[in-house]
C-alpha cells in the first residue's frame, strides 16, 4: 500500500494550457502525443468553449476548461464594457486554476499562450509551480509578454536574439509539429511530371491572396500544377472557376476549403509554399524542407508575421513580399524564377529546416518538460 501511494505522488500530471487559435491547439496536441508514448501524464487546460476541448476529447485526453478573460487594447465605451466583464472571467478563471493545481499536485504547466492561459500561469507562479512559456512567433504575444517574468524556462521558435529582453532563461527549441506530419517528413515525395505548389490561405481564407491567385491563375497552370487551400467562405468561388478550365488543364489547379489528412502529402511533393507567415504553418514547412514565399498578414498583433517573415528572409530562410505591393503579375514572375532555380529552392527548404530544426522539436522540449518538473 506504502509503495502504491508513492508511485501516485510520483506520477502527479502536468498540465498544457493554452487554446483559442490552432497554433496554439495544435503544438499541445503534437505534445500530448508524445506525453502518452512515454506514459507521462497530462491535462489539457483550456477555454470552456474553445475548440480545444473537442480536439482533446476526441484524443480520449483529460481535459479541463477554464474561464477566461480577453482583454481589449482599443478604447471605446463598448470594449470598455467588455473588458470589465472579461476582467470578472479572468478573476474566476485564477480561481478555478486555483483549484486545479491543487487538486491535481501539478508541480509543472506548460503554456503555449493565448488569454486562457494567464489565469493559469499566474495561479502556478502563487502555488510556487514551475512554469514553461512557449512562443511561436518572434515576436511575443501579450500573455508571453505578461508571463515572461513568471516563467522558469522560455522556449522560441525564433532566435532568442530576435527578443529584446532574451536572457539565459530562453531557448530555442523549434514549434512541437503532430504526429502524422513528422512521420511524412520521413518518407520520399512521389515522381511527378510538374512542378507544384502548394498555396495556404488559411481556414478563414485570404482574400488578398486568393484574389491574386485568381488573377495570375491562367499563367500558373502552364507552368505548374496548383493546389489552392482558399478557406470555408471563399471555396465555392474557386470550384466554379476549377470547372471552367479546359479539359486539358483540368488537373493542373485543385481548389479546396482546408486539407487535413491530405496536408502532408502535398508538402511532401510541393517545390514551393505560398502562404501567410503564420509560425505554425512555417514550422510545417521546415519539417519537409520546402521553399517559401511569404505574404505576411499587414494588421497581425505586433506586426508579427511581416517580422517573421523579414527574419526568415534575412536568414536565407524564405522570400517575402508585402501584400500592399504584390500584384498577380509580380507573384506570376516569382513564382516563375523561383521554379526555373532548382538550387534556390532546395537552398530556401534547407536553410528553413536548419532554422527551426522541426525532427527534433517535440522530443527536445518533452525533455525539458521532465527535466523542470523534476526540479519542482
Amino acid at each position: 500500500m506504502t509503495r502504491e501511494l508513492t508511485s501516485k505522488k510520483v506520477a502527479r500530471p502536468i498540465l498544457l494550457v493554452g487554446g483559442g487559435t490552432g497554433g496554439h491547439i495544435f503544438p499541445l496536441v503534437a505534445l500530448g502525443e508524445e506525453l502518452v508514448k512515454r506514459n507521462i501524464p497530462f491535462i489539457f487546460v483550456g477555454g470552456r468553449i474553445g475548440r480545444e476541448r473537442q480536439i482533446a476529447e476526441e484524443y480520449g485526453w483529460k481535459f479541463v476548461g477554464i474561464r477566461a478573460g480577453k482583454f481589449r487594447r482599443y478604447f471605446n465605451l463598448l470594449a470598455m464594457g467588455q473588458n470589465s466583464v472579461d476582467l470578472l472571467r479572468f478573476l474566476s478563471g485564477f480561481f478555478e486554476a486555483l483549484n486545479l493545481l491543487l487538486r491535481s499536485k501539478a508541480p509543472l504547466i506548460f503554456s503555449k499562450g493565448g488569454y486562457v492561459a494567464l489565469p493559469v500561469v499566474m495561479a502556478a507562479k502563487l502555488l510556487g509551480r514551475r512554469i514553461i512559456i512557449h512562443e511561436s512567433d518572434s515576436v511575443m504575444g501579450l500573455t508571453n509578454r505578461i508571463s515572461l517574468r513568471l516563467a522558469d524556462k522560455v522556449l522560441t521558435a525564433f532566435s532568442p536574439t530576435v527578443f529584446p529582453t532574451h536572457d539565459s532563461k530562453f531557448e530555442q527549441v523549434g514549434i512541437p509539429i503532430r504526429r502524422t506530419l513528422r512521420q511524412a517528413a520521413k518518407l520520399l515525395g512521389v515522381r511527378k511530371s510538374r512542378r507544384l505548389i502548394l498555396i495556404i490561405a488559411g481556414i478563414q481564407g485570404s482574400e488578398a491572396i486568393n484574389q491574386r491567385v485568381r488573377q495570375a491563375l491562367a499563367q500558373l497552370i502552364l507552368i505548374t500544377d496548383v493546389v489552392h487551400v482558399t478557406g470555408e467562405a471563399q471555396i465555392q468561388q474557386h470550384e466554379i472557376i476549377a470547372s471552367q478550365i479546359n479539359k486539358k488543364d483540368k488537373r493542373s489547379y485543385r481548389p479546396f476549403a482546408f486539407i487535413t489528412r491530405e496536408l502532408p502529402y502535398y508538402f511532401q511533393n510541393s517545390d514551393l509554399v505560398i502562404a501567410r507567415a503564420s509560425a505554425t504553418t512555417i514550422a510545417e514547412a521546415a519539417l519537409f524542407s520546402r521553399a517559401m514565399y511569404l505574404i505576411p498578414l499587414p494588421n497581425s498583433a505586433g506586426d508579427h508575421q511581416i517580422n517573421n517573415a523579414r527574419f526568415l528572409q534575412a536568414a536565407g530562410a524564405a522570400v517575402w513580399r508585402e501584400e500592399d505591393l504584390l500584384t498577380s503579375e509580380k507573384l506570376i514572375e516569382d513564382v516563375k524564377r523561383l521554379l526555373a532555380d532548382k538550387a534556390q529552392l532546395q537552398n530556401l527548404g534547407v536553410r528553413l529546416n536548419n532554422y527551426f530544426n522541426e525532427q527534433d522539436a517535440v522530443e527536445k522540449i518533452v525533455e525539458i518538460i521532465i527535466g523542470e518538473k523534476n526540479n519542482g
